[in-house]
Parts: C-alpha cells; structure tokens; sequence
C-alpha cells in the first residue's frame, strides 16, 4: 500500500482516505482545496493495494493524534478493513462494500475477473465512463483522474483478486464502519448490491451520484455526519 500525507498541520485528528482501485494521491490534491473544511483533521490518502500493509511508519505517525476518522471509497472499503487497523473513532464508506468479488453484495464474479482478463486503454476509458457516469464532460475530471499506467492497475486489481479469494482471511477489525454512502447511478457497485451488504447499519443513498462520489457531495463536514 502507498500513502501520502496531504495535510500535516499538528492537527487534533487524522483523516485517512482510502481511495479506489487504481487510483493515486491526484483525487486528495484536488479535495484539499475544493474540500477545504477538513477542519481539525490532517488527511493521509492511501492507495494501491497489492499489498494490505500501511506505508512503513505510517502506524507511528498516528499516535500523537486524539482521534482517527476514515473514509474509504469502492474498493478502498475493502482493503481498509484488511489494513491492521485499530483505533479508528469513525469509518465512512462510500460506494464499496466488504465483499468485493460477490454475486449478491459487491461485484459479480465473472464481472471482476472480465474486467481484470481485459484491463487495457480501451477498456480502461469504458470503465471511467462508467465510473463518471452523469459527469463525463466536468472540467475537473481532469484534476482527478488516475496518472497511473494501464498496466499497473491491472497489477494491483490481480493481487485484490488473489487477496479476496486466499484460503486464509484476515482478522476482523476492532472497529465497524458507521455509515455507507450509496450512490443510486452506480454501476460499478450496484446500488442493490450496496444496500444487501450494508443490511443494518445506517445507509444513506444519493440518488442521482455515479460510481466517482466526489462531485456529488458537498464536502468534509457532509461525509463524516
């Protein structure tokens, strides 16, 4: 797992982002100025799982803080609750369940290994489509998008694969997401499949959001309520 501070200002709190699949710090860079009430938390953003080990001192670095909040989207629900985490006071997911490869509650199988068998440019452009959906022409997809090569996401999305299916889980967390942010135009993880994983626990659906959640919410201060 990368990592990157994106503020460290001696805050009170920390917030840690774990972002999707395929992803880079670029997304975080861009929330500090658009989302620019983080208030009283520094912001970590992770990415790239081929491994579920935090970036080396990372668990030291957050010590001295009195509190950590996380918010994680797509896939990064999943490798947060595979982190070794502890400690955590409140957890956001956002368009991502615990189950990333499931017919019923995460993606359907023949649908993730499709899309890995596949990965390329072209496939990748049709998945962005998909993950922007509503959005295609906003000026500041350009701001977001991934800069990661084609290959090396493939990369990452084969080690999830290998991670999901091992014979051996990974202990369960000694913490608990608090709410799921389901977007009712996903059609990565699909709305249904959002709500049945998510049974029991508060759920907030945004009808019109995509897959990408992050031009549909208003910042910070919203996500974490």
């Amino acid at each position: 797992m990368r990592g990157a501070w994106i503020v460290r200002e001696g805050r009170a709190s920390l917030l840690l982002l774990f972002n999707g699949w395929g992803m880079d710090r670029r997304l975080a860079d861009w929330m500090r100025s658009a989302w620019p009430d983080s208030g009283t938390h520094d912001l970590v953003v992770l990415y790239d799982y081929r491994d579920l080990l935090l970036p080396e001192g990372l668990a030291g670095e957050m010590e001295p803080y009195g509190a950590v909040d996380l918010v994680a989207w797509s896939l990064g629900v999943w490798a947060a609750l595979n982190a070794g985490l502890d400690g955590i006071r409140r957890a956001v997911a956002l368009n991502g369940t615990p189950f990333p490869i499931d017919g019923e509650r995460g993606i359907p199988p023949a649908t993730f290994t499709g899309t890995l068998d596949n990965w390329c440019d072209a496939t990748r452009s049709r998945f962005e489509r998909r993950m922007f959906s509503g959005v295609e022409r906003d000026s500041r997809l350009g701001e977001v998008r991934s800069c990661r090569a084609s290959n090396d996401q493939q990369e990452e999305l084969r080690a999830i694969a290998g991670a999901v299916t091992a014979s051996a889980p990974s202990p369960a967390p000694s913490w608990r997401f608090s709410k799921a942010v389901v977007g009712g135009r996903d059609l990565v993880f699909l709305p249904g499949s959002q709500l049945e994983a998510w049974h029991g626990l508060e759920t907030e659906v945004v009808a019109d959001m995509p897959h990408f959640p992050f031009f549909h919410l208003e910042g910070w201060s919203e996500v974490l309520a």
